[in-house]
């Protein structure tokens, strides 16, 4: 909420609002819309200007504008196919990772394994 220059007083709404477009400063590219209230102080009467918002334009050709536009659409379509990608490639990781922890399941602990010992041959010589 703008509050007035002269005295700080909070001013809820503006008495007047209307557009304005802004040309580039040198250097710049596009145009700037603003949204311009005029505000009133209850308190003191200053009338008073404040920006409600801003919106930036670019001008570009219409060549230009078909191909950005031609662009997207592929980027588009691209995301769109590595997102199933990824899908698929986490339903076989998940599908990998199953049987291995089945198999964690079956296999016995290790204390109940036999040990071999390197002086106590299992094999008859």
């Amino acid at each position: 909420m703008p509050s007035c220059p002269n005295c700080g007083t909070a001013v809820a709404t503006p008495a007047k609002t209307f557009t304005v477009i802004v040309e580039p400063k040198e250097g710049e590219r596009g145009l700037t819309q603003r949204k311009v209230g005029m505000y009133t102080c209850d308190k003191c009467g200053t009338k008073f200007p404040t920006v409600m918002s801003r919106q930036h334009y670019l001008v570009v050709a219409e060549e230009q504008l078909s191909k950005i536009q031609t662009d997207v659409k592929n980027l588009k379509k691209t995301n769109h196919d590595l997102e199933k990608r990824i899908e698929a490639m986490d339903k076989e990781y998940a599908e990998l990772q199953r049987p291995s922890k089945e198999a964690r399941r079956t296999q016995r602990p290790e204390s109940s394994k036999q040990k071999s010992t390197p002086w106590r041959s299992t094999s008859p010589t």
